[in-house]
């Protein structure tokens, strides 16, 4: 009996992303966004990854170009039939519209290939991949959740949470939002949960969490005015 239990243990630990889960980065909720990732963190407390195993996290998506492209072809391909009947002071109006068409045939080929991202804090690495070609790997000091920052004519101020890294492609998890205090408590959360580095939107702060440091600095480097106290385990995540 223990065997078996030990079996299915190691299958259960070597389940694979979900067909459904490689698209949950196109759900950015359209109002309430910090909301919308608090409930996903309720739901996994480890979004927008899976834990394969003990201190291995994995993510498998596609890029959110795949259905922009889509709707661009499919919008052109109707614009050229329409525009192909008909002509406008003796001028073809179906130059642009097929244009579109090659931009999103090329997005829409482009984003196509899975990609795989590996937290592998067993080893001490991480793996990321397309459609099963390494692209890097490296250690995890070069992977990150960034605060990241923008301002329009106003002067108002837009934070955004990225998830980025060395030859990583950014992932965007959170779009704009004037929120500051819940978009810092999300990004520190999930870091902490997947213990991986956090970087605040300034360049040298004290709100920085590194929990990874490049092998050279030896842990010597000067941590005064750059890594902030990392935030208790909370399970609360009304925002």
């Amino acid at each position: 009996i223990p065997k078996k239990q030990n079996r299915k243990g190691r299958a259960r630990g070597l389940r694979t992303t979900s067909f459904g889960g490689r698209f949950r980065l196109w759900s950015l909720g359209l109002f309430c966004r910090e909301r919308h990732l608090a409930r996903r963190l309720k739901n996994n407390s480890f979004y927008p990854f899976e834990q394969q195993q003990p201190n291995v996290f994995v993510l498998e998506y596609y890029l959110d170009t795949l259905w922009k492209g889509m709707l661009l072809f499919i919008v052109c391909a109707v614009l050229v039939s329409v525009s192909s009947l008909r002509e406008v002071k003796k001028q073809e109006t179906w130059v642009f519209p097929a244009y579109g068409v090659g931009v999103g045939l090329w997005m829409v080929v482009s984003s196509l290939p899975r990609r795989r991202l590996v937290l592998n804090h067993m080893r001490g690495v991480y793996h990321f991949s397309i459609q099963g070609r390494t692209v890097c790997q490296g250690p995890l000091h070069l992977v990150y959740v960034r605060l990241a920052f923008s301002s329009d004519a106003y002067g108002r101020r837009f934070f955004q949470l990225v998830l980025g890294g060395h030859r990583l492609e950014p992932l965007v998890l959170v779009q704009l939002s004037e929120r500051y205090e819940q978009m810092e408590y999300l990004g520190r959360y999930m870091a902490q949960k997947l213990n991986i580095n956090y970087f605040d939107y300034l360049a040298t702060s004290y709100r920085h969490v590194v929990r990874h440091w490049p092998p050279s600095s030896g842990g010597n480097v000067s941590r005064k005015n750059l890594v902030g106290k990392p935030s208790s385990s909370q399970s609360n995540l009304e925002v």
